[in-house]
């Protein structure tokens, strides 16, 4: 086999399991988002109920997920460019 033929194979391969991945962590991502909404809606300040911490975990999480979305975006462009890591 020769380098084409590897890089190939490995466009083949890999692009739709990122791709899946990608799908995964959008989900995580809405649910994510849903449950940040969530939180503040059901935030009651005149009974002292509170969920910064929650919230602020569920921002982060968001953040790590938007990481995790663009690597995998950026890592599908290099393979369609025959970059390799």
């Amino acid at each position: 086999m020769n380098q084409n033929q590897n890089e190939e194979e490995s466009k083949s391969i890999s692009i739709p399991e990122i791709e899946e991945a990608i799908q995964g962590f959008k989900k995580e991502y809405e649910i994510c988002t849903e449950r940040i909404k969530t939180l503040i809606q059901t935030e009651d300040h005149a009974k002292g109920i509170f969920f910064a911490n929650e919230i602020f975990e569920s921002q982060r999480d968001k953040l790590r997920l938007e990481v995790e979305i663009d690597s995998r975006r950026k890592k599908i462009n290099r393979i369609n460019l025959g970059m390799t890591e």
